[in-house]
């Protein structure tokens, strides 16, 4: 077995993986190139068929090239071709990286790149998901190839479909045409996050990407509640049942305690002074402290942070105080603006369950209005094989939108896309599955003996299996 490994950085891991695998089952390895390697501690720098030859048979590995003229002290190039030939009927699996990146995610080849060797039996084109989110410029190799293959700018942040088109365009087509009895597959290198192996599935098993969307993958939301009183307490345990993470905040330690926020994920008896150390990125807080100063201490601390929602509890006249000692300090009125205060949606609330509902409501609402989901954080950090169901298209009353997600994997269920008929079905259906594969149920089904599922509408389901 000859395998040529192109593609972009991350060529020679693969590879060496792969050697590990093939000598764990007792085969014997050669790993050489047709382009240039780093030369290791172990590397035979030697034209001598014989000598590696009698290297191979005695340790079952070599890798072997020849000291490259232009870097001798750093690569390794070819082997000559009868020698090259010679080697390779005495092992059982050839490993060639025929491919350079300058250790870049993502690359275009330029006229003669790769160099396939003419007796390869596999084609593994290699690409890293590490170029996610980043300027093409820092991540891409023969960048001028990249930006015309794209059509994009030196800043383009690249995003999936990127990624996907420039390995089909550049590497999967090309191969294919050129070496049509040759199998060409796609190895993409990811960090292990759910949203990362949901691309590289896709990506390898050549399915369209365009309708995934990473904020789908938004973590699980985190709201900080600043006051351990009554209302705080509700506050918690109603956000705790909503899949939020919980953190509530208060100086008076007998507050701050197991028993009365049992459902808090942090319970933090700290001075208001030391908020800001406790501060998360694009949180949701909650400010209801026992007084006005500290109420007012913990709005301009958090302005002065990115977040999602901010909102104080207070009466009108309080409110309005507020929004004037936050003009004299110097905020903006757009910044002003932004803390929901009066806290809360106007339903008439009084009891503090009541008054903790309405500023859930609230929550909910500005939350819902820029993300469609978000999944919670056991299940975005699951590292199961299995088939990832996400909901890709909602139509009528289904009660979760596009982006709700479940991982069925053998052992376990997590998240959910709405309960009931569908998401049984579902289920069954994901444990048979090893393509990626579309299904539509329809929320309206019913028959004399099952009144199925009467909350009506569509939802349009991909199965993404997952290693």
């Amino acid at each position: 077995m000859i395998t040529a490994v192109v593609g972009s950085g991350g060529k020679t891991t693969l590879i060496k993986n792969l050697a590990r695998k093939y000598r764990e089952e007792g085969r014997t390895v050669l790993i050489t190139t047709t382009t240039h390697m780093f030369i290791e501690e172990d590397t035979l720098l030697d034209t001598d068929a014989d000598a590696i030859v009698r290297q191979l048979k005695e340790t079952g590995y070599v890798m072997a090239g020849c000291r490259a003229a232009d870097q001798p002290e750093q690569k390794f190039t070819a082997l000559p071709t009868h020698v090259y030939e010679t080697v390779c009927a005495h092992a059982d699996v050839v490993l060639v990286e025929a491919d350079g990146s300058r250790r870049l995610p993502l690359k275009y080849p330029a006229s003669g790149e790769p160099v396939i060797p003419d007796n390869a039996d596999e084609i593994i084109v290699v690409c890293g998901l590490q170029s996610l989110g980043q300027p093409a410029k820092d991540v891409c190799h023969r960048l001028e190839l990249v930006k015309d293959c794209l059509n994009i700018q030196d800043d383009t942040v690249i995003a999936p479909c990127h990624v996907q088109k420039l390995v089909e365009e550049g590497y999967l087509k090309p191969l294919r045409q050129q070496y049509p009895a040759i199998p060409v597959k796609l190895h993409v290198i990811h960090d292990g996050s759910l949203y990362q192996r949901t691309v590289a599935s896709l990506l390898q098993q050549e399915q369209d990407i365009s309708f995934l969307r990473e904020e789908w993958f938004c973590p699980q939301p985190k709201l900080i509640i600043c006051g351990g009183g009554h209302v705080s307490k509700e506050v918690a345990e109603f956000a705790a049942g909503l899949d939020f993470y919980v953190k509530v905040i208060d100086d008076r330690p007998e507050l701050v305690t197991a028993e009365r926020f049992p459902a808090a994920d942090e319970r933090i008896c700290d001075s208001f002074d030391n908020l800001q150390k406790y501060l998360e990125p694009d949180a949701y807080y909650v400010v209801v402290t026992p007084n006005h100063a500290a109420d007012y201490q913990c709005v301009k601390t958090i302005l002065q942070t990115s977040y999602r929602y901010l909102g104080m509890i207070g009466s009108r006249k309080k409110v309005a105080k507020t929004r004037q000692l936050l003009a004299e300090d110097g905020y903006t009125e757009q910044q002003i603006d932004s803390v929901y205060a009066p806290i809360g949606l106007a339903i008439g609330a009084v009891t503090p369950a009541e008054i903790a509902i309405s500023i859930l409501a609230q929550i909910i609402q500005v939350k819902n209005a820029s993300h469609a989901a978000s999944a919670d954080t056991q299940l975005l950090e699951a590292k199961d094989p299995g088939v990832l169901c996400i909901i890709t298209e909602k139509h009528g009353s289904a009660p979760r939108g596009a982006g709700s997600m479940m991982l069925v994997s053998p052992e376990r269920i997590l998240g959910s896309i709405g309960g009931g008929r569908a998401e049984y079905l579902a289920i069954e259906q994901a444990r048979s599955m090893t393509l990626p594969e579309i299904k539509v149920y329809d929320l309206d089904v019913t028959t004399d003996d099952d009144p199925g599922m009467i909350c009506g509408g569509t939802i349009k389901v991909m199965f993404i299996p997952l290693e």
